[in-house]
């Protein structure tokens, strides 16, 4: 399953009209499929009062144009209104002929016939919306806003063509007053924009219909989205040998905690373990080790010394980067804490280590004002940024002004730097070496302290047992989702904590 964004929708259709299905075929197919659509919902609804097609000026009152025909055509009783007046695109102008021709279709300009319109939102069975497609961005016309705050209150069932008129496709964010549909029928594809809040609740039911799109079309663009399939991460963990031994499995050295933080450590180190690395050294403070020690007896241990602020010193440098030189992984940053000394010590290890290594929370921190240390590593980085980390890394690679939605911004740090980036938010996107995933587990309880953690040691056990970053990333998303969802089940969304998802950890696996 393919999720884009508006602007490769363009090169996906381009894409397609140039390769045998075009534009105006896949105009027809999308309005036959809306037609079918309807059909269907008229086999358990009593549709006999008529169908009202709101319609646009661009492509997608196209799209209502094709479908009204059809449903005319098999005796339906159906109205069209020009919500925007006459169609403005050669293609919907085309359409809108043809619909002309049929004879059969009542047309009302909705500036010319307020009072009618409105009567017949009323009266009408059901509402279809085809006014702005995938590319509106913005606030909706005076106009729309009052016609669709009128239909929101006639409690008819509402159904959208390609995306609730009002919603952006990019971010998620919907204009005042965007209809709430019971049902949207989408072509092609998800648009990514959709599985976001609050547009993903203004969808309603969404059902996608197959308009000729090859899966060449969909892989004619970069970092086309995906969904993340249980079968591929599966995949990713064959069963063990009966002869196996722990140092098949990899070292990790995990960098983490500070006087104030020490259960940071904890969690990303004991998520690790249970993620089913061979051997993982924590490596922290004397004061962060002598508290948690006992929490964590599987883990080796790297005493450091700490600076006067509890934080580790940067004069462990050499003895961190030697201690590199033995791991498969290494992660940094959980619990940190952002000091000068911590900060030469992640600039240390993205310069020195020889392995993957595995950036969180304080890692992310120390290196937002000096970013572009991050062309230096010598093996691949993984990055796993909340919504605020990302906007941080994102403004100090493209300047102080620079604003994007979540998706892109991990996809442009991925592609400038080639890193893999675990967009944490919903959804989670993980991007990297020209692909993006989209995972969908996971769950509001996640929602506290701590939960950054458990996905660090999770993705850096993966990566330190020999998955690629990029797999790597995607399974310890997975996992972490996965495991939320089961202790939301089992503890509730309110009570659970982080250290519930690690116990969830074997029960996934199983």
């Amino acid at each position: 399953m393919f999720y884009a964004t508006p602007a490769q929708m363009k090169t996906i259709e381009a894409f397609s009209d140039s390769h045998g299905v075009s534009y105006k075929e896949l105009m027809e197919n999308a309005g036959a499929a809306a037609a079918e659509f309807i059909c269907r919902l008229a086999a358990v609804n009593d549709l006999s009062d008529g169908i009202l097609i709101i319609c646009g000026k661009g492509n997608n009152g196209g799209d209502g144009f094709v479908a009204a025909r059809n449903l005319a055509d098999i005796g339906m009783k159906v109205t069209v209104v020009l919500a925007a007046g006459d169609p403005s695109t050669e293609l919907s102008a085309y359409e809108y002929c043809e619909l002309s021709s049929c004879g059969t279709v009542n047309v009302l300009n909705l500036n010319d016939n307020i009072d009618a319109v409105f009567k017949l939102f009323s009266a009408s069975a059901i509402i279809v919306d085809a006014v702005y497609g995938t590319g509106f961005k913005g606030e909706l016309p005076p106009e729309i806003k009052a016609c669709f705050s009128y239909a929101s209150r006639c409690g008819k069932i509402i159904l959208a063509l390609d995306v609730p008129s009002g919603g952006n496709c990019l971010t998620g964010e919907a204009a005042e007053n965007t209809l709430k549909c019971d049902y949207t029928l989408t072509f092609g594809c998800l648009k990514t924009g959709m599985l976001s809040e609050p547009l993903k609740s203004l969808c309603g039911k969404i059902s996608t219909a197959d308009i000729g799109f090859t899966e060449d079309c969909f892989r004619s663009v970069d970092f086309i989205a995906e969904k993340l399939e249980d079968s591929y991460v599966k995949s990713l963990f064959p069963k063990r040998s009966e002869d196996s031994y722990k140092n098949q499995f990899g070292h990790l050295l995990n960098i983490a905690g500070s006087r104030c933080m020490s259960g940071a450590a904890q969690l990303s180190t004991l998520s690790a373990l249970r993620s089913g690395v061979g051997l993982c050294t924590l490596a922290s403070t004397d004061e962060v080790i002598n508290r948690i020690a006992g929490n964590i007896p599987e883990a080796t241990l790297l005493p450091l010394t700490a600076d006067k602020c509890g934080t580790i010193s940067e004069k462990n440098i050499p003895n961190i980067i030697k201690f590199t030189e033995k791991m498969t992984a290494v992660s940094i940053g959980p619990g940190l804490a952002v000091s000068e000394d911590t900060q030469a010590v992640v600039k240390a290890v993205i310069e020195n280590a020889d392995c993957p290594v595995i950036l969180d929370a304080d890692g992310i921190n120390c290196i937002t004002d000096c970013i572009d240390i991050i062309r230096s590593t010598k093996n691949r980085l993984i990055i796993t940024p909340h919504q605020g980390e990302l906007k941080r890394l994102y403004k100090g690679c493209y300047g102080k002004d620079a604003e994007a939605d979540r998706l892109t911004m991990a996809i442009e740090l991925s592609r400038e730097y080639d890193i893999i980036v675990a967009a944490k938010g919903v959804p989670n996107f993980i991007v990297g070496d020209g692909k993006v995933y989209v995972c969908k587990a996971g769950n509001p309880g996640l929602s506290r302290g701590g939960s950054g953690d458990v996905l660090t040691g999770i993705i850096a056990g993966f990566t330190a047992q020999g998955l690629s970053p990029l797999d790597a990333a995607c399974a310890g998303v997975y996992f972490h989702g996965k495991a939320a969802d089961l202790a939301a089940k089992n503890l509730s969304q309110q009570g659970m904590l982080p250290s519930d998802v690690i116990k969830e950890l074997p029960f996934v696996f199983k």
